[in-house]
């Protein structure tokens, strides 16, 4: 098959990189005025430890929304590689820059450190002195320390980016010699990184999100995350595909076949989060311990209840219409609309799950976060263009790439 193509069709628009501090900018004010927004709420006691509160959840949700871009994006290069796949080759480079931005986003979580070594208990309860709670006060003698949360946390990120620069570099090392033996190491490595991965975000999960809650355990939790980082990650790869390619281009590199494909993958774990979310609920629920169920209780009440009972509708069910014609995942303004439903849909799932922790909802709280979500998004584009800057958008001599452009959906 020919492959000739115009060098400057898989480079970033130039207009991309000239708005990149533009980006960082807004980014960075949205979320200075988001954090000012938490300290406009009176407080009853003339203390602004609430609004403290407030702004650390609020940080590490919209942390977690952005990374979970990342860890999709990672998962995702690894699959290809474990399985072999050929379809993926024209679109697993855009794959490649978004885990690549795993070493910036690490950075986005000092802040989060800062507090626990600062002594703050706003966000984990564990980190605060004379713990009452039994169950707490035995988990903080060693694995809930700010020590020992710190290793771990390292760890995982360590884990993570040298995974993304390894399989990056390798990549660009193909860009230059087309080495198909560059193919086959990182197939050989796939499985086993894979399932370190899978140990580590499982944990982050637990010690990021679920210790904010610490006396509450839920052993599904990680693969809730898991589930709606990767439904998350296709979202944002269908955005800033068409992105480009409104932008004049990968136009022909990436097909409808491919964005079939991802609507295919979209669609798929939007039903894969909704049987985890309701697997987790329903085996609390039928319990009924009141140490187990008090997790959903508190997002149940003080106005946390109309984003719990709303996620039903706008997290599943709506989405789930949207998505299932078979046209709708082939039209690319259909496809595009629901990936921004989706992307929309899973930083209120982020919301729900650490938000409520910080206290009722009310509007100076909500604005905050919103903000800060909307900052975190800036962020995340700027960085995306800083790292896109100067690579090619397709892996031109991947030795699968002839399969990429070939591959058709079946009609069934």
């Amino acid at each position: 098959m020919n492959l000739n193509y115009d060098k400057a069709s898989i480079e970033l628009p130039e207009a991309w990189r000239a708005k990149t501090p533009i980006f960082a900018f807004v980014g960075v004010v949205c979320i200075l005025f988001g954090a000012a927004c938490f300290f406009m709420a009176p407080a009853a006691d003339g203390t602004n430890s609430k609004a403290f509160r407030y702004l650390a959840h609020s940080y590490l949700a919209n942390f977690i929304y952005v990374l979970s871009f990342t860890l999709g994006a990672l998962f995702f290069i690894l699959v290809q590689f474990l399985t072999r796949a050929g379809w993926s080759s024209s679109i697993r480079r855009l794959a490649e820059i978004i885990m690549m931005m795993i070493p910036y986003i690490a950075l986005l979580f000092l802040p989060v450190l800062f507090m626990l070594f600062q002594g703050s208990s706003s966000l984990y309860e564990w980190n605060a002195e004379g713990i009452t709670n039994s169950i707490i006060a035995e988990k903080a003698k060693f694995y809930l320390t700010k020590e020992f949360f710190t290793i771990r946390s390292i760890g995982y990120f360590a884990l993570w980016i040298v995974t993304a620069t390894w399989f990056f570099r390798i990549s660009r090392a193909q860009d230059e010699s087309g080495d198909v033996e560059l193919s086959s190491v990182r197939q050989k490595w796939a499985g086993p990184l894979i399932m370190l991965f899978a140990l580590s975000m499982t944990f982050a999960a637990f010690d990021w999100v679920m210790s904010i809650d610490a006396d509450w355990y839920s052993t599904i939790f990680g693969v809730y995350l898991f589930a709606a980082s990767m439904m998350a990650f296709f979202a944002m790869m269908i955005v800033i595909s068409m992105s480009l390619q409104n932008a004049g281009k990968v136009q022909k590199w990436i097909t409808v076949e491919h964005f079939h494909d991802m609507g295919k993958f979209l669609f798929g774990f939007v039903m894969f989060w909704s049987y985890i979310a309701f697997s987790q609920l329903i085996l609390l629920w039928y319990g009924n311990i009141p140490e187990e169920t008090y997790w959903y209780d508190v997002r149940l009440r003080d106005g946390w209840q109309y984003l719990s009972y709303g996620l039903i509708a706008f997290h599943f069910a709506i989405p789930f219409l949207g998505l299932l014609s078979r046209h709708v995942r082939r039209h690319r303004v259909g496809l595009l609309f629901w990936s921004i439903w989706i992307l929309v849909a899973h930083w209120l799932d982020m919301t729900f799950l650490i938000m409520p922790n910080a206290g009722p909802a009310s509007f100076f709280p909500l604005a905050g976060h919103l903000l800060g979500g909307l900052g975190m998004l800036c962020i995340f584009a700027a960085l995306f263009i800083v790292r896109a800057t100067g690579v090619p958008l397709v892996a031109m001599r991947d030795p699968r790439l002839p399969e990429a452009m070939k591959y058709a959906n079946p009609l069934l």
